[in-house]
């Protein structure tokens, strides 16, 4: 893939700046008899479950080999995956003589250890940096939007302790028309996302790199990668580190039943290796038991090593 077929699937007119513009469709309508059979497999596993996937491989050429989704754009509970982005907002925004993601700062907790009220500093201090007269969540949200391409943001981030409180962006407010449908039934939640917005995102930090004409993008993207890269080790362990602990580069987010009222949220997204590939996996699930969710996870990633095995006969 050249820079100019990348630049054209990614929508991204300005990506020598940043890397800006809008999602667009994806015309996937030679699907190989492999991945065929990868995704009938899935769609098995996920069917009557209240649950979602957009999983994707890009090969050493990077080349996107396949493209599955089951419900990928269908809203869902985002927990704190969505705090990946906040990484890479970070070191586009902060001059890089200013950057510190050492142990202990906000940004550091935030990535590893998920700290909320950490995650609303991290947003606040941001602000302060990028222009606008628009609030904290509103100039993140105009980030995701525009230069990263996915369509949905934050509604409010309200964690006792964090500097956000009293902070909202009206665009993703709860409705009638943005609702988290969980056996039928509709929710009106905050924070939603959808499992293509956060594969979309993750296909930027991936690939962007590698097309960009900005070296400062390139080295914001491999410094969010990095930060990415780093487990909570023995404190916790995302639920695609339980079923692949050959690591990743991602964030998960888990809400308890006690806090949504659609039920436990499960979600996990980032990009594994295997061989020369890449694999994107965007997981979200609502309502459904943590142990449910890992099994299917599990089954999620069995099919990388069946693609891996089997590639080389892919037509």
């Amino acid at each position: 893939m050249n820079r100019r077929r990348f630049l054209r699937y990614m929508g991204a007119a300005a990506f020598g700046i940043w890397g800006a513009g809008r999602t667009r469709a994806y015309d996937w309508s030679a699907e190989t008899p492999l991945a065929a059979s990868i995704r009938r497999d899935l769609e098995t596993v996920f069917g009557g479950l209240s649950m979602a996937l957009d999983f994707r491989c890009i090969n050493s050429h990077l080349d996107e080999e396949f493209r599955i989704q089951i419900n990928a754009d269908q809203l869902y509970p985002v927990a704190s995956c969505f705090k990946a982005f906040v990484v890479l907002y970070y070191f586009l925004n902060m001059p890089p003589e200013e950057w510190d993601a050492t142990e202990y700062t906000p940004l550091y907790r935030m990535a590893v250890y998920s700290d909320n009220a950490a995650t609303g500093v991290v947003l606040d201090n941001l602000s302060r940096r990028v222009s606008g007269p628009e609030n904290a969540i509103e100039k993140f949200n105009n980030f995701l939007l525009t230069t990263v391409g996915i369509e949905n943001g934050l509604h409010t981030w309200k964690w006792e302790g964090s500097p956000t409180v009293g902070l909202s962006d009206p665009r993703f407010a709860p409705s009638f028309q943005r609702v988290v449908r969980v056996r039928g039934i509709d929710y009106q939640i905050d924070n939603v996302f959808t499992p293509a917005d956060l594969a979309r995102g993750y296909d930027f930090i991936t690939r962007g790199e590698f097309f960009t004409q900005s070296s400062e993008f390139r080295e914001a993207v491999r410094a969010t990668k990095a930060l990415l890269s780093i487990s909570a080790g023995d404190v916790y362990r995302s639920p695609i580190e339980r079923v692949y602990p050959a690591g990743y580069m991602g964030k998960d987010g888990v809400l308890p039943a006690s806090d949504v009222a659609v039920g436990r949220v499960i979600d996990d997204a980032g990009a594994l290796k295997a061989g020369e590939n890449t694999y994107l996996i965007a997981f979200m699930s609502a309502g459904d038991s943590e142990s449910t969710a890992v099994d299917v996870l599990r089954a999620v990633v069995r099919q990388i090593d069946i693609y891996e095995r089997n590639r080389v006969d892919a037509g």
